[in-house]
């Protein structure tokens, strides 16, 4: 993952202490369903793992946004993309 590490975070990532990177980024997440709205956090160790949590606007597929903004916040999303219980599946 390393090489693409630049491709994925840019210079606006964040890196934590142990060396992980991290960003977060807002888009319109599905472009076939207007007012969807999407709320990624990515995360890269230093060993390449690699931890990508997002949230949508809708409930499912391809639907209709039933809120304005996602279901979690971005802090949400980043204390899931950061939790040690990942390190079971490294």
């Amino acid at each position: 993952m390393g090489d693409v590490a630049d491709e994925l975070f840019g210079s606006d990532a964040e890196t934590l202490a142990d060396g992980t990177k991290v960003t977060d980024r807002a888009d319109a997440g599905d472009k076939d369903v207007p007012g969807c709205v999407r709320w990624t956090v990515d995360t890269l160790r230093t060993d390449g793992f690699r931890v990508v949590v997002s949230a949508y606007n809708a409930d499912g597929p391809h639907a209709a946004p039933s809120r304005g903004t996602p279901a979690l916040t971005t802090k949400q999303l980043r204390e899931i993309a950061l939790s040690p219980q990942w390190d079971r599946f490294r």
